[in-house]
């Protein structure tokens, strides 16, 4: 049996001297440089390869959580849609009924006003007898004036507003009607103007107001100020 070392030599005498041996020997080791080559590549590939797929793993982690987002974002907007449609029928069904509320008080103003200047002209007409003085006691119209409390005699004129509540503002107004009528409607004024107002409720101003400015003021049940003639 051949030792190490004489195996050795004796490929090596082979190598030298046979050169079909030797051609042989190279074209096999240059294959198996080849084919390490081939696989060192192969696991570089593969790592390669890992490593894209744990990116692509990644992306489809993110592209789910998009896709997740934009579905609960779709949910959010339906949600909101319903809240405010839903908000613009309330709106609707509230404007409605504060429109009807305000026709039923507007109705109702005109009802109470209607009644108010009635009553004010009964009353106004009664305690003006009751002092003896006798007056048809109407609403006078005119092109850019309307005055609620309106009378005439030969003598004697009553010129007056009705309110459910008379303010220091209100007064001045009997004065400013007065004034318009004096010039623009004289023949609607007599020597001895009466200036009135009937309420239903008057502030203390008010009646400072008017007993400077020498108006009667009428309630349904008492004079707030004299009756200046």
């Amino acid at each position: 049996m051949q030792s190490n070392e004489e195996l050795k030599k004796r490929l090596l005498d082979m190598l030298e001297q046979d050169k079909e041996f030797r051609y042989a020997v190279a074209g096999a080791i240059g294959y198996k440089e080849i084919l390490d080559r081939i696989v060192a590549l192969e696991e570089r590939m593969n790592e390669r390869f890992a490593k894209v797929d744990e990116r692509f793993a990644k992306v489809d982690e993110r592209f789910a959580k998009v896709e997740e987002d934009i579905r609960d974002l779709r949910k959010d907007l339906n949600d909101l849609r319903r809240d405010m449609q839903e908000g613009f029928r309330r709106h609707d069904e509230e404007f409605a009924r504060i429109r009807r509320d305000i026709g039923e008080i507007r109705r109702y103003m005109e009802r109470t006003s209607l009644t108010l200047e009635e009553e004010a002209r009964d009353v106004i007409s009664y305690r003006l007898k009751d002092k003896g003085l006798t007056l048809s006691i109407s609403r006078l119209e005119l092109p850019d004036i309307e005055i609620d409390i309106y009378g005439i005699d030969t003598e004697y004129c009553i010129v007056g507003e009705v309110k459910t509540r008379a303010s220091p503002k209100v007064i001045e107004e009997v004065d400013k009607d007065i004034e318009m009528l004096c010039s623009k409607y004289p023949s609607y004024l007599r020597k001895r103007i009466i200036k009135a107002i009937y309420a239903m409720q008057v502030t203390p101003d008010a009646v400072k107001e008017a007993e400077k400015r020498k108006i009667w003021v009428v309630t349904a049940t008492k004079d707030l100020t004299p009756l200046v003639i």
